[in-house]
């Protein structure tokens, strides 16, 4: 009897509430996840900000080294350029009409020199506005020499207006060449090659920027 008691007083009696099992692999994600975070923080906090520092620096200075070798490449292909074409802009400069063969003779130097510009590798701003100038004034000469082309398979007295918008061309090439010049030299001092003077010869009617007054090579 009294153990029929026993039994039903443990039967009655309330349950012993237990805690169930995923609440505890709960508890240990959420402190692990917690634990995580604040650790990421605190290593962002103390050595994020420095090491992208540093790495945009090493970017940086990576940009000024590219780009130093880049000037370097250009001056000497302006100086090329200026050799090649000075010998064809004083024959267009001339008073009387050129003969054909002399243009075609034109074409083959203007034509090369525009293929040298045909690639464009990767630079800063400064380097890449010099770039684009020369090659546009060369492309611009391109299409003066296309232009005393057409003029001298012409008749009177279209010949001569041929001929007149021909030299106006070649004019506009000088223009846009000197004005490259400028630029190269600008980012030939900043890079600590001095002054670089490689201006194509003009008329002083021209109306083409002159070269600094500095000495070739002096920063």
């Amino acid at each position: 009897m009294g153990r029929s008691t026993q039994v039903g007083r443990a039967r009655s009696g309330k349950p012993v509430a237990s805690r169930p099992r995923w609440a505890s692999v709960t508890a240990l994600v959420t402190t692990f996840a917690l634990g995580f975070a604040v650790a990421f923080v605190t290593g962002s906090w103390t050595s994020g900000p420095d090491a992208t520092q540093r790495r945009i620096a090493e970017l940086q200075q990576d940009e000024a080294r590219r780009d130093v070798e880049q000037v370097g490449a250009l001056i000497e292909l302006a100086r090329g350029g200026r050799e090649r074409l000075t010998p064809v802009l004083e024959a267009m400069a001339a008073p009387t009409a050129p003969t054909l063969d002399a243009v075609r003779g034109w074409r083959d130097v203007v034509s090369a020199e525009v293929q040298r510009y045909a690639e464009t590798p990767s630079a800063g701003n400064g380097v890449n506005v010099a770039r684009t100038g020369l090659r546009t004034a060369v492309e611009q000469l391109a299409a003066a020499v296309d232009g005393f082309a057409v003029a001298v398979t012409a008749s009177p007295p279209l010949a001569d207006e041929l001929l007149g918008l021909a030299r106006a061309q070649r004019t506009l090439a000088l223009r846009t060449w000197s004005v490259a010049a400028l630029q190269l030299d600008v980012i030939s001092v900043d890079a600590g090659k001095g002054h670089v003077h490689v201006h194509l010869p003009a008329g002083p009617d021209a109306g083409t920027i002159p070269a600094d007054t500095a000495p070739e090579g002096s920063g």
